[in-house]
């Protein structure tokens, strides 16, 4: 599970944080290592326009807000396999 953390400042600088870098790099990773492989993740901080969150989300990124970070150790632990 690759994590980006990114923090942004306004609805204008969050379509750079999250569709021009953190989504990117989701797609390329879940093509390289495989669709069920793996989660790519973004850790945000900050102002986010919704459209840019929608349009990262379909792109294979899984979303997480920094200050509630109960849900990603949640998140990670039911993901975990029962051997």
């Amino acid at each position: 599970m690759p994590i980006e953390c990114k923090v942004s400042n306004s609805e204008v600088n969050s379509v750079k944080r999250i569709n021009n870098d953190a989504a990117i790099k989701a797609v390329t990773w879940r093509r390289e290592f495989g669709m069920n492989q793996v989660v790519p993740v973004a850790m945000m901080s900050g102002v986010f326009k919704v459209a840019n969150l929608i349009q990262a989300q379909e792109a294979g990124l899984t979303l997480f807000r920094a200050h509630d970070l109960d849900k990603v150790r949640a998140f990670i632990e039911d993901t975990k396999t029962v051997r």
